[in-house]
């Protein structure tokens, strides 16, 4: 006796129900073409005629309304058993809050992985610095943020720790020689800008601010015309800039974590989990 696959099954109920093959292919996200292979499929099964067809209708047929009471029952089986085992649906709203040069990185896939596998959980998405994104935290405006961990803080769940480098324009007029440095920055509160300055004070190199900016792609264009240089984590040095060696002070490393709110959802601690995991293979 051969077996009925469960996706068959769930194509044949949806146009049972809805009595169309076109309403059918709207419902399960498949081509009408994909959803009539699924029911002659079935019917090879079964061995009998499922449905009784005309120019205007399709109904079932004898056979038909016999399955239809019995896939329903399977489906509905088949549906508590997993959520027994697995929970029921993420659902609900996650606000997470990413640094903007990991927003543009494999992050980005994995967020959009999670959102197709978990069709009822909206996503808000926020963007920022990282001080500003644990404010934010703080007040309440995201569920959980993953960011650069402030100097001194304590806060969050390390995820990644990636070095600091030094960059700027392969064509940058800058030497050895550069008597004031011109940077290319965040505003406050930047961690990186203030990783920055603190290595140029300790090494007693001046420097001046050229462009600040809280938009990286504006920082980026300005190291890219060489009107100044920056610092990139390693993962995001962007295409086209070079690290330097200018006898610059070194910056050291950066710790990335995650923080959330003390109660959260299982969507969002699911979420978190995803977080963590693409971290690592950045």
């Amino acid at each position: 006796m051969r077996p009925l696959p469960s996706d068959l099954l769930r194509t044949f109920v949806v146009v049972a129900q809805t009595g169309s093959f076109t309403v059918a292919a709207d419902h399960v996200s498949l081509s009408q073409s994909t959803v009539s292979q699924h029911i002659r499929r079935l019917e090879d099964v079964v061995g009998q005629p499922l449905f009784e067809r005309d120019t205007r209708n399709v109904r079932l047929s004898p056979h038909g309304e016999t399955l239809q009471r019995y896939a329903e029952k399977i489906l509905a089986l088949m549906d508590e058993a997993m959520t027994s085992l697995c929970g029921p649906p993420l659902n609900g709203t996650v606000r997470v809050g990413l640094p903007e040069d990991f927003a543009s990185t494999r992050l980005t896939t994995a967020l959009a992985s999670f959102a197709q596998r978990n069709p009822e959980v909206e996503l808000v998405i926020g963007t920022g610095l990282s001080g500003d994104l644990f404010r934010e935290l703080d007040e309440g405006r995201y569920d959980l943020v993953f960011a650069k961990r402030l100097s001194g803080s304590q806060r969050g769940t390390i995820v990644r720790t990636e070095p600091l480098h030094w960059c700027g324009s392969p064509t940058s007029p800058l030497t050895h020689g550069e008597s004031v440095l011109p940077l290319a920055v965040h505003p406050e509160p930047s961690v990186t800008r203030r990783r920055m300055f603190e290595a140029l004070k300790a090494a007693g190199r001046p420097y001046r601010l050229a462009i600040v900016s809280s938009n990286i792609m504006v920082i980026q264009a300005a190291v890219m015309a060489g009107l100044g240089i920056s610092a990139f984590a390693g993962y995001a040095i962007p295409d086209g800039l070079v690290r330097l060696d200018l006898g610059l002070p070194e910056l050291g490393s950066l710790d990335y974590v995650i923080d959330r709110q003390p109660s959260v959802s299982q969507a969002a601690l699911a979420l978190e989990m995803v977080l963590t995991d693409a971290a690592g293979e950045l």
